[in-house]
């Protein structure tokens, strides 16, 4: 398939023709359900199929308690302008909290879900024609290591084009900002379940609890920020841009004090203590059971 001359123009020859790879691997599907979130990925895996099969292409997003302030609000975004509004949506309400074997958080947890939210997708797309469902793994998921989430996917038939062709996150964002989406540079997230030791009962309440802290450190002009929830205490973890803003001290160190006015203001919103610390965000660092390392009631 040929590439537009603008991305031509944006993307060196091996992008171009990792592009005209996976265009031809969304050609050979007669009609494609994306899995999407509003993420990078996702976001990326979209925008190839309206321009390789808009007409066959259809959007699915679960509207979850899981779902972090950036996706809802990305994904806000991506439907209300931009060229995404073009593709087709759909949106089913899908609560993972009626589930004890994923309420019951164990390392499981995304095994459960992932099997139970695609099952969902796969019904609908079904119902509206589309005999492939896909979502946005990419190459990067491929090495990576206890993925119960992944295994989930694979035993439900679901594809990830991405993966197939052999994309990275680094690329996606390069294609994503050439072609002028402003999330090309949106900071890995993950659900909200993530927030709460692995072992500890997920409930509606903690989930509101790290979801109201989080919205109201991203409108303190956050990028990549948790609220975590140890030992009956909120714990932030934050990068190391935003700890210079968040922290006491104004200097980018582990374990740093936070703000005392933030901390304040989190307490009254969470209904909580809040640890008076804030330390480095650490991808993955609440999937162990226990508390994690450091001071008394914070996270690295």
């Amino acid at each position: 398939m040929n590439i537009d001359s603008d991305t031509t123009n944006a993307l060196d020859a091996p992008l171009v023709h990792k592009l005209e790879r996976l265009y031809s691997w969304l050609k050979a599907h007669a009609g494609v359900a994306v899995g999407f979130s509003g993420g990078v990925d996702s976001t990326l895996l979209a925008a190839a199929c309206l321009r390789a099969i808009p007409e066959r292409t259809l959007l699915v997003r679960l509207a979850t308690p899981f779902a972090t302030v950036q996706e809802g609000a990305s994904v806000t975004a991506l439907r209300s302008s931009g060229e995404l509004a073009r593709l087709p949506p759909c949106e089913i309400v899908f609560d993972p909290l009626a589930n004890p074997a994923i309420t019951r958080n164990d390392s499981d947890r995304c095994y459960w879900c992932k099997r139970a939210g695609f099952a969902r997708i796969i019904e609908v797309a079904r119902e509206y024609g589309c005999s492939t469902v896909v979502d946005g793994s990419n190459a990067d998921d491929a090495v990576a290591t206890d993925r119960p989430g992944m295994r989930a996917l694979r035993e439900l038939g679901v594809r990830s084009p991405l993966m197939e062709t052999g994309w990275h996150k680094d690329e996606e964002r390069l294609v994503l900002r050439a072609w002028g989406y402003d999330l090309w540079n949106l900071p890995a997230g993950a659900c909200l379940a993530t927030r709460v030791p692995s072992g500890e009962v997920l409930t509606p309440e903690k989930l509101a609890t790290v979801r109201a802290c989080e919205a109201y450190l991203y409108e303190l002009g956050a990028r990549q920020v948790r609220a975590q929830l140890v030992s009956g205490a909120v714990a932030l973890a934050a990068a190391p841009e935003d700890l210079v803003q968040l922290a006491a001290t104004g200097s980018a160190h582990p374990d740093m004090l936070l703000r005392d006015d933030i901390r304040q203001a989190l307490e009254r919103i969470a209904h909580y203590p809040v640890s008076p610390f804030i330390t480095h965000y650490q991808r993955g660092a609440m999937n162990k059971a226990g508390d994690p390392k450091g001071p008394p009631a914070s996270s690295q």
